[in-house]
């Protein structure tokens, strides 16, 4: 079973935050998780470490209904990013979300891999960290 070092979840439902945290300690596929509760705690995080890669997640779980900024604002400041971060980060937009337009908005962004649907249980958790 493949495991990562650090796992990232950007997502301001505590009690989804609460799930997904049981579900990577059960599935055990990271060696730390750090967790934001909306798009602006992350993209500063993000700009503080773009020069330090080894303090850059692998995996990102972002949400796209957050307070401040929410995923799709995060992903416009990510984007800029990414250029210049010198580590492979996979991400994928998570949501309860049926409406096919926050599917295909998702899937146009370079920067996402995938559009998952909440809530993500241990063996899609496996799968996501295997593909990457």
């Amino acid at each position: 079973m493949k495991k990562i070092n650090l796992l990232c979840v950007i997502d301001d439902d505590q009690i989804y935050t609460f799930l997904i945290k049981r579900i990577i300690e059960h599935a055990d596929v990271a060696e730390k998780t750090i967790f934001f509760k909306n798009g602006l705690e992350a993209l500063e995080f993000f700009i503080e470490n773009k020069m330090h890669p080894e303090e850059l997640p692998e995996l990102i779980l972002l949400d796209i209904n957050m307070p401040i900024l929410d995923g799709w604002q995060f992903l416009d400041g990510y984007s800029k990013l990414a250029p210049i971060i010198e580590k492979d980060i996979t991400l994928y937009m998570t949501s309860s979300s049926e409406d096919q337009d926050d599917y295909d908005r998702a899937m146009s962004i370079g920067p996402v891999k995938d559009f998952i649907r909440k809530p993500i249980d241990i063996d899609v958790l496996k799968q996501l960290v295997e593909q990457m």
